[in-house]
């Protein structure tokens, strides 16, 4: 940061005067400006920045206390800090008619070197100092308003989302109510098709009926997993600590059978979690029916779940030897209605994935997969340690 300078205005009708002060108080971080007349001196005090004016008593047509008057009268010089000097500048009633006129100290002639040297360094200090406090105060004043600003965006974003949460209820409530209701008709009255009329039907007819009932039924869990992801954004997570090996192996259990996947399962080490349960339940659920389910193709399908420690954070991970996916697309992974393999390859909704983030976000953790075609996927995510 460059060198905040000074600036000292001389005002005395002997130039030789203004010389001595000036080379008995030059430094490298002042800078002088001089006048050998009152109103000259008032003219450079209106035009630039003072931080201290010395000021001679006795001159010729306009004195220093006139000058001083002037100086004090105007907005811009009348906080410029002023020091008399004068040979005559030593009866009390001249040093009180010098602090009246706003002088903040005196100089008596002949000048003291050390003492003047004194004053002036003190003088400036303080001047300096206020002007960087000026300069801090004008620069909060600035961030207050910033604030102010973003606070006003922000309640406005605030209020905005309140309303698109509003919406998206008054949505949710839709699907539930008005979307469902003709799917369910169409499942139930194909469903009495089949039952009773299947007979009278050539086996095209019943396929196309069985086509309407799977339709419906991926059209119903869609639906549902739609209203899950939603209600997600509202729901409050109540930690507790969970014993994720238990969880994950009675997990396995339930939905190795409805996969119909007997695949092989290694468990390894799967430290305990501080999580909501029936949310990171979900989790373990959703990754772990994805592992099932595309590595049902392979002749031996091989699961391996398991954990490792990283920073502040444990990582869990799901790995399978199944279709895997390309890493150009791991960005598509977790969006909604996002999937990287053909519904006629394997069944799924697309949203499972994205319901995993969020879960995992709410959480304060992580997401992510790697994978290779036709050599698996590893499913990653993380959960604080604190």
């Amino acid at each position: 940061m460059s060198e905040t300078k000074a600036t000292i205005l001389i005002i005395d009708d002997k130039p030789s005067n203004i010389y001595v002060l000036e080379k008995l108080l030059e430094r490298s971080d002042r800078i002088f400006l001089s006048a050998t007349a009152g109103s000259n001196g008032l003219m450079l005090a209106l035009e630039n920045t003072i931080d201290l004016i010395l000021l001679d008593v006795q001159m010729p047509e306009m004195d220093g206390f006139e000058v001083a008057q002037i100086l004090k009268s105007n907005k811009r010089t009348r906080d410029i800090p002023i020091i008399f000097q004068s040979a005559e500048f030593k009866e009390r009633h001249s040093i009180m008619k010098g602090f009246e006129e706003g002088a903040v100290d005196y100089l008596a002639k002949p000048l003291d070197p050390e003492l003047t040297k004194a004053k002036v360094s003190v003088l400036l200090k303080i001047q300096m100092q206020k002007k960087e406090l000026i300069e801090k105060n004008i620069s909060l004043e600035k961030a207050d308003r910033k604030i102010s600003k973003l606070n006003e965006q922000l309640e406005k974003k605030i209020a905005e989302l309140e309303m698109a949460n509003k919406e998206m209820e008054s949505f949710s409530y839709s699907v539930s109510h008005d979307l469902r209701a003709p799917i369910r008709s169409l499942e139930g009255y194909s469903k009495i098709l089949i039952e009773d009329y299947a007979a009278h039907l050539d086996d095209e007819g019943n396929r196309l009926l069985e086509i309407i009932r799977n339709n419906a039924r991926k059209m119903d869990t869609l639906i549902n997993d739609l209203l899950a992801f939603s209600r997600l954004g509202k729901k409050d997570i109540q930690k507790t600590t969970i014993d994720t090996n238990q969880l994950v192996r009675n997990i396995v259990s339930e939905i190795s059978p409805v996969v119909n996947n007997h695949a092989q399962v290694k468990f390894l080490n799967l430290p305990p979690a501080s999580a909501d349960y029936t949310l990171i339940k979900q989790v373990w659920v959703n990754l772990i029916s994805n592992s099932l389910k595309y590595s049902s193709k392979k002749e031996e399908p091989m699961i391996e779940i398991g954990s490792h420690p990283e920073a502040s954070e444990i990582v869990y991970y799901v790995k399978d030897n199944g279709a895997g996916f390309d890493m150009q697309y791991a960005n598509k992974l977790f969006g909604v209605f996002q999937r990287l393999h053909k519904p006629s390859e394997f069944e799924g909704t697309g949203v499972g994935l994205a319901i995993v983030q969020r879960i995992v976000s709410k959480h304060g953790g992580r997401v992510w997969g790697e994978g290779k075609p036709q050599e698996g996927a590893t499913f990653y995510f993380s959960l604080p340690t604190e």
